[in-house]
């Protein structure tokens, strides 16, 4: 396929115009546009309750709107259902994925579509087409691999390969990348840069500022239920985007205060715990702050886990104010001030 011409220079691939929508006791969306060009990359951003959910659920057809229109490739589509949705050519991928565990990716991307005639499916005619889509995105997977031995990116992946079987145009990723690892999300990211430069829109939902810098071109910015700004994320800072978001400076929303630090609260020594937790020690102050991190399957959560009470260490020792904690429940977590 030829690349597609700019963004800026190619028609509103879609329209969404004065949507609103009330729920009993709130006002969810209040009038809210969306352009999204052909060819482009639109990151959607607001704190939770600004309204993103609510929007793409109307697009997908989820919610029906009570006011507003819908415009795809300039004419009006009327979406009340999720069926509505995919014939308009639109493919929301959420954080939890539309996919049955036991079936095979084969199986997932074909089903409802199955190819054959006389109630006999052409397996064979369904693996070469699945082979095609997954070597244009980039996936090395066997298409009769069980969907549950798929890693989150490979599953992800698959999504994508549902939508492109259907000819979507438009495709919503609703936090795509929150169980990625970094070189996950570098895959992702070229998959996404393929489909732009095929003339395919896309909206990326992320609280990930960086990642929004890194791909997309420009940015739509809700704040309880109202449309903010849209512009080309080269003209916006982290700062301004922060400030959209939360109707407040940066320096507001995070005042730096003195505080003074205490003696060690809680001590964690040589924690381990099975094949992710090995030998973890750390101390923590009074009025302190300590971030724990690392990259998806690093350990963090096990950690975690483990100070909290929900599993037991192999070895190890959790100490507060001195004192050796024995937890052997997220109970007796809380009841000595953990939680």
């Amino acid at each position: 396929m030829a690349t597609a011409a700019p963004a800026a220079d190619r028609a509103p691939l879609l329209l969404m115009r004065g949507i609103r929508k009330s729920f009993p006791g709130v006002q969810a969306l209040k009038g809210v546009d969306l352009e999204l060009r052909a060819g482009e990359v639109l990151a959607l951003l607001g704190e939770n309750g600004a309204g993103k959910s609510t929007l793409i659920k109307i697009l997908s057809g989820a919610h029906r709107a009570d006011a507003g229109g819908i415009l795809v490739n300039g004419a009006e589509a009327r979406i009340a259902t999720p069926v509505d949705a995919r014939r308009a050519g639109i493919a929301v991928i959420y954080q939890e994925f539309n996919l049955v565990p036991t079936l095979s990716a084969r199986e997932n991307i074909f089903l409802g579509r199955e190819r054959g005639r006389a109630g006999f499916t052409a397996h064979g005619r369904e693996r070469a087409e699945a082979l095609a889509l997954f070597e244009r995105i980039g996936l090395k997977v066997d298409p009769d691999a069980l969907t549950r031995d798929l890693t989150v990116a490979e599953q992800q992946v698959v999504e994508i390969a549902k939508a492109l079987l259907l000819d979507a145009r438009i495709f919503v990723m609703d936090e795509p990348s929150a169980t990625l690892s970094d070189q996950e999300v570098a895959r992702l990211f070229e998959i996404i840069r393929d489909l732009r430069a095929h003339g395919m829109g896309v909206i990326y939902i992320s609280h990930r500022l960086d990642e929004i810098f890194a791909i997309a071109d420009r940015v739509t910015v809700l704040r309880d239920g109202e449309h903010v700004a849209t512009q080309p994320v080269a003209e916006v800072t982290r700062d301004t985007l922060i400030e959209r978001m939360v109707g407040r400076t940066l320096a507001q929303e995070f005042p730096r205060r003195q505080v003074a630090i205490g003696p060690v609260r809680l001590a964690v020594r040589d924690l381990a715990r099975g094949a992710k937790v090995r030998g973890v020690s750390f101390e923590v102050r009074r009025g302190e702050v300590l971030a724990l991190t690392g990259l998806v399957g690093a350990g963090r959560t096990e950690a975690a886990r483990l100070i909290a009470g929900a599993d037991r260490p192999d070895r190890g020792a959790i100490e507060l104010d001195g004192r050796a904690l024995r937890l052997r429940s997220p109970r007796d977590a809380i009841r000595n001030g953990i939680c």
